[in-house]
């Protein structure tokens, strides 16, 4: 029953296949080391997506998940929910995808 539902949930996830494609896509928000730090795990499958957070000016970035800190740590806790993404480049299996994140909603924070 449970590999049913990871089959669904899997299969209701937008492809994301070409640059500019948008979608829904429920997943895990996560903080990593290395580069492309900010990145989402779309559940039910093995892809993964790194955010591109507009810039604010003067160098900085704009980070979506601010309004969260001091309930969630970076580096150590994970945000689950559905974020609405577009592709900024095309998928390619087993490479992590650049998206720009545009909304997000449902999230609860895992702690660790």
């Amino acid at each position: 029953m449970i590999a049913l539902a990871a089959l669904a949930l899997a299969s209701a996830q937008p492809a994301l296949a070409k640059t500019g494609a948008c979608g829904w896509v429920h997943g895990r928000y996560e903080v990593t080391e290395g580069s492309r730090i900010h990145r989402i795990w779309m559940i039910g499958t093995d892809h993964l997506l790194s955010l591109d957070f507009p810039d604010e000016g003067e160098g900085s970035r704009a980070d979506p998940f601010r309004h969260l800190y001091g309930r969630f740590t970076p580096f150590k806790d994970d945000i689950l929910g559905d974020f609405y993404v577009c592709a900024r480049e095309r998928r390619i299996a087993g490479h992590m995808q650049s998206v720009h994140l545009a909304r997000m909603k449902n999230l609860r924070i895992v702690l660790h």
